[in-house]
């Protein structure tokens, strides 16, 4: 199972746009090929740092998810919660 952890620092007083726009595209979207769940995580340590942690069946799965048209729309609506992108982690389950 292929596993992408992604780091994001929130705007100050944006951690709620960017809960709800990742509740409202998982509720209103069709769930993607591939995906088989997906977590968000909230650093405890540091302020407005989130962690989403997807579970994918292959890297293809989600390489397709990411070059969609959808999926950069996505992207483009949450680009306002966002203040920056960290870290880009892919991984594997081994256990």
């Amino acid at each position: 199972m292929y596993v992408k952890i992604v780091s994001f620092k929130i705007r100050e007083g944006e951690d709620i746009t960017f809960l709800e726009l990742q509740k409202f595209e998982e509720k209103y979207s069709a769930k993607p090929a591939g995906l088989d769940h997906f977590h968000i995580f909230k650093d405890l340590n540091n302020e407005h740092v989130y962690f989403l942690v997807e579970y994918w069946d292959t890297k293809k799965h989600h390489d397709q998810l990411e070059h969609s048209d959808e999926h950069e729309h996505f992207h483009a609506m949450r680009k306002f919660a966002v203040e920056k992108k960290y870290d880009n982690y892919d991984c594997e389950v081994v256990v």
